[in-house]
């Protein structure tokens, strides 16, 4: 059956997208994060464009579009990320999704949004690709392993065994890694909402060279403590009570996550910030604790000092609009790209 695609309408196509979003994502897409992700939005609302049967207008496709404020050396700018891209099985040739993204990018590309950028699947680089556009980057994940029983069973055959090695290896895995020091900072588990201090910490390291994402105060209650499909902890590093840096993580028995990480630029005080948040997922149970963060972000060697490990990517797309004063090279260092900017 042919399809055309048109914008969506945030009212009137909010529960065909919610169904949409719930066959093909999971059961977390339900109206409350509807209302979050796509009204919501500090930067304003997504901007959506859906493919629908022309017979009977039943949307089959959507491609979303979130706006976002990054800071370039100082210069703020607002753009795209994109995410919720999906397409019912029937259309899942690449001629519909080409049209459908087509008209995404397109439409996307107008004052006052100067970029788009993307966190594709290896099968959504088809689409890219069939468009004449490359990957420009990867989000590289980074894993800290904090207990061996699991991989051990699966070489010793026997749990008894496998938790006798682990009592000898977990206090090695313990003291991997470097912890900065303890008088650089306090550590503390944020308590409410972000306050004014976030806010006035973003301006400060704003102002520095580099591609950042605004993580004012607002935007950080929004992100991190607007919906209540995913539980996040903010671990803060103080200096004399003043707010030097934060990070965001998401508690899992598996396979913990630290999603954001924003400090002033002392290795030290990050590496209390990575340690703060590892020994806190470590004493909840989990057994990994990863971070994702972009191919070009100035820590990643702080990561590596830090005990983590460098495992598999993914790709990231940018685009950046005609006429823009950015340049897309600018993305391919000193981009402080972390998962937490992945929205869906």
């Amino acid at each position: 059956m042919p399809i055309r695609i048109r914008p969506a309408d945030l009212d009137a196509d909010a529960e065909e997208l919610i169904n949409l979003f719930h066959r093909h994502f999971s059961t977390e897409s339900d109206s409350a994060r509807f209302r979050w992700l796509y009204r919501d939005g500090v930067c304003g609302p997504a901007r959506v464009w859906v493919a629908v049967e022309k017979e009977n207008g039943r949307i089959v496709g959507s491609a979303a579009a979130y706006p976002r404020r990054l800071s370039f050396n100082g210069k703020d700018r607002l753009g795209f990320v994109l995410g919720d891209f999906c397409i019912d099985e029937k259309y899942r040739s690449l001629g519909p999704s080409i049209q459908l993204q087509r008209a995404c990018l397109t439409a996307l590309q107008e004052p006052p949004f100067e970029f788009i950028y993307d966190f594709p699947s290896r099968g959504m680089m088809a689409v890219y690709k069939r468009l004449g556009m490359e990957q420009s980057g990867e989000l590289v994940r980074w894993a800290r392993p904090l207990r061996v029983e699991q991989r051990l069973l699966g070489v010793v055959r026997s749990k008894r065994l496998a938790r006798g090695l682990g009592i000898l290896a977990n206090p090695l895995l313990k003291r991997r890694g470097w912890r900065g020091d303890k008088n650089l900072c306090d550590l503390s588990l944020q308590q409410g909402p972000c306050g004014g201090e976030y806010s006035r910490l973003d301006n400060e390291i704003q102002n520095n060279a580099g591609v950042r994402t605004s993580r004012r105060a607002e935007y950080l209650n929004w992100r991190y403590f607007g919906t209540s499909a995913e539980r996040h902890e903010i671990l803060t590093a103080r200096r004399a009570g003043k707010l030097m840096g934060y990070v965001v993580s998401k508690p899992g028995v598996e396979d913990a996550r630290i999603v954001d990480l924003c400090s002033v630029d002392e290795p030290g005080v990050i590496a209390r910030l990575l340690f703060g948040a590892v020994e806190r997922m470590r004493a909840q149970g989990a057994v990994t604790v990863s971070l994702n963060a972009g191919s070009a972000h100035p820590w990643n060697k702080l990561f590596e000092r830090a005990g983590f490990q460098r495992r598999e990517g993914s790709p990231i797309v940018v685009v950046v609009a005609p006429g823009s004063s950015i340049a897309r090279t600018e993305f391919g260092h000193n981009w402080f790209v972390m998962q937490g900017e992945r929205d869906s």
